[in-house]
């Protein structure tokens, strides 16, 4: 257990390091085009999560053709929505906004899977959007598209992680997994057209790294849900708040105000109650368990970026 929690806490920190340098090359490039590298050396790699049976073939081939073509597509749009909000919003504000998804998964779990959310996870999902409007401040400050861009992500993410749940044991790991690599490469590859910027070697470098810590983090987390369950790994995703307030104050020099803090700080707390809370009801059979966790990095599914 103890050698999982440390593998995801390691992974979670790839993923950040990532994000760092999608922000980095995200001022440069079209945002589909950043997406469509990112994840073209994931996709050519992704056979590596293939267990004994599994076929390339499985990539297109689903029990839930419907459902999993929504998913996909939700969350390959999740990815250069993610790029937008990290080239224009500060590090750490991106990342806090990006984190009212399990809120959003909250929400829609009760109009779509009828799940019964009591009050506390109730008040939580509040807390969370009382933390978004301190972080925005409409009215106070100019809402940038790079808010509108991070909410949007966070939404698209939301509905793939429900999607998941619905199909998250008729599918195998590797369709999951790969099939998200796949169709946002694709999707990406041709929304880049228009915008398309052949890279400099700096940028080659940048591309490269992001598409390596993007599989490299996501192998690392399967790895550690060999060691712990995946629905207990969870919590680890938060640590990524830390990382982004690091890296954004040491490498981009951005510094919160004390509101976004306090903002920050309550999106993540509401965030954790609801992890907690889910948990709780799960070890007392009060909710059945979900095919997938909360966060949107599950052995199951890429994370959110």
């Amino acid at each position: 257990m103890v050698k999982g929690i440390v593998l995801a806490f390691l992974a979670f920190a790839v993923f950040a390091w990532g994000d760092a340098v999608v922000k980095e090359i995200g001022h440069d490039l079209d945002p589909f085009e950043v997406t469509f590298f990112g994840y073209l050396i994931p996709l050519v790699l992704s056979p590596v999560f293939m267990k004994p049976g599994d076929r390339v073939l499985d990539l297109v081939r689903w029990n839930s053709p419907w459902i999993m073509g929504l998913r996909v597509l939700l969350i390959a749009v999740t990815t250069p929505l993610s790029v937008m909000a990290f080239r224009s919003l500060p590090f750490a504000e991106a990342f806090a906004l990006l984190f009212l998804m399990p809120s959003l998964v909250t929400i829609l779990s009760i109009f779509v899977l009828k799940e019964n959310v009591r009050w506390r996870r109730g008040l939580a999902v509040c807390a969370a959007f009382i933390g978004v409007l301190i972080i925005v401040r409409p009215g106070f400050k100019e809402l940038s598209p790079g808010h509108v861009a991070a909410l949007a992500a966070a939404s698209c993410a939301a509905g793939g992680v429900i999607m998941g749940r619905m199909i998250g044991q008729t599918e195998k790991r590797y369709t999951l997994i790969g099939t998200v690599f796949l169709a946002t490469t694709a999707i990406a590859g041709i929304l880049m057209i228009p915008g398309f910027a052949w890279p400099t070697p700096y940028q080659w470098l940048l591309l490269l790294a992001f598409a390596a810590t993007a599989f490299a983090a996501q192998a690392l987390f399967i790895v550690a849900t060999m060691y712990a369950p995946a629905d207990r790994l969870g919590a680890a995703q938060y640590s990524q708040i830390l990382w982004a307030l690091a890296i954004g104050a040491l490498f981009f020099d951005e510094w919160p105000d004390a509101l976004a803090l306090i903002g920050i700080v309550i999106v993540v707390a509401a965030g954790l109650f609801i992890f907690a809370r889910e948990q709780t009801l799960k070890r007392s059979g009060a909710q059945p368990p979900s095919a997938e966790a909360l966060q949107p990095g599950t052995a199951a599914e890429p994370s959110l970026r």
